[in-house]
């Protein structure tokens, strides 16, 4: 893919893997995958950070499933 005008690449936001220390309740609830749930819009989901251990990265800033794929953030680790 690529943008009008432009030979540089577009990276979707799903094709970017998160944070390795990001953690979230959904993990560790057994599932099959088969569910078809998607979360695009709205995600309630509670995240953390396992460096701290809490809502928000050793940045300072918030943890969640969009600012924990950004690879520019200092503390970002891909899998």
């Amino acid at each position: 893919m690529s943008t009008e005008g432009s030979d540089l690449p577009v990276v979707e936001e799903s094709m970017v893997v998160p944070c390795r220390h990001l953690r979230n309740k959904g993990m560790y609830i057994y599932t099959d995958g088969s569910g078809g749930e998607s979360h695009d819009g709205y995600d309630n989901t509670i995240y953390w950070c396992l460096q701290t251990m809490k809502s928000f990265g050793p940045d300072d800033d918030q943890v969640d499933g969009h600012e924990c794929r950004q690879p520019g953030r200092s503390c970002y680790e891909a899998l």
